[in-house]
Parts: structure tokens; sequence; C-alpha cells
């Protein structure tokens, strides 16, 4: 065998896969936690000081929106560096997010209704699945490199 055979693969940013993809996931991480921030504050804001607080549900929804759309930026860009077509990728991540909900409403009702767990271990499940969801369609669908 030679020396050639035993390198490590490494990509243009000086990072082998198993890094980029650490990397990939703290960035998404990151991005999540902050459409979570911008969501709650969108909520509180429409309901609080714009004069949607009789339409809770309504104003969850538009919140929930541009939390997404906070991700579809930030993950486009920063996450995975996307230079494809925007209108493709923006499809597939709102088709991306949609199963996402349903998994997450599903997995909440699993664990919660069948296996009676309590509400946190029924969050941490729901949250976990969707988070692994969303993960691997954005990176190997929606901003594939």
């Amino acid at each position: 065998m030679t020396a050639l055979n035993n390198t490590v693969v490494v990509r243009a940013t000086g990072r082998s896969p198993l890094e980029n993809a650490i990397c990939q996931i703290a960035k998404f991480m990151t991005v999540g936690v902050l459409n979570t921030a911008i969501d709650a504050v969108a909520y509180f804001a429409l309901t609080r000081w714009l004069g949607l607080g009789s339409a809770l549900v309504l104003a969850k929804g538009i919140a929930y929106v541009v939390g997404m759309l906070n991700s579809f930026f930030w993950n486009r860009t920063w996450t995975f560096g996307d230079k494809g077509n925007i209108w493709r990728a923006a499809g597939l991540f709102t088709l991306t997010h949609i199963f996402a909900l349903a998994i997450n409403a599903g997995i909440m009702a699993l664990v919660l209704g069948i296996l009676q767990f309590p509400e946190i271990i029924a969050l941490g499940a729901a949250t976990g699945a969707s988070f692994i969801w969303n993960f691997v369609l954005n990176k190997l669908v929606v901003f594939k490199e």
C-alpha cells in the first residue's frame, strides 16, 4: 500500500467530510435556535402589539412562516452555501418542512398517546425526529452540493 491510499479526503475548506458535516450540523442547530427566537418574537409582537390577540392561531402561523423564511435564507447561504436555483430550493424546502411538521406532531402523538411517556420525553423525541428529517433532507435534497 502506498501513502496515497492512507490519506483522508479533504475538501477545499481544508476539513475532512466528517468535520464538514459536524460544522454543518452546528450551523443548522444555530439557525434553528435563531428561528425559534424569531418565531417567538414575531408571535408576541403580532398578538401583543399588532392587534392579533384574538387570532392566536393565525398569529402563530404567520410567526412560523417568518421563522421559516429566516431558516431558508440562513441555511441556504450560510449552512449549506447553496448557489442553485432558488425557486427549486424554496419549493423543496417548503415540502420538507410540511412533512417535518407532520413528523413532529405524529411523534408527539405516538410518544404521548400510545407509549404514554412524559410530555418532556415526547417533546424531545418529536424535536429530535424532525431535526434529523430536516437536516438530512436539506443537506441531500434541498441544498445538495
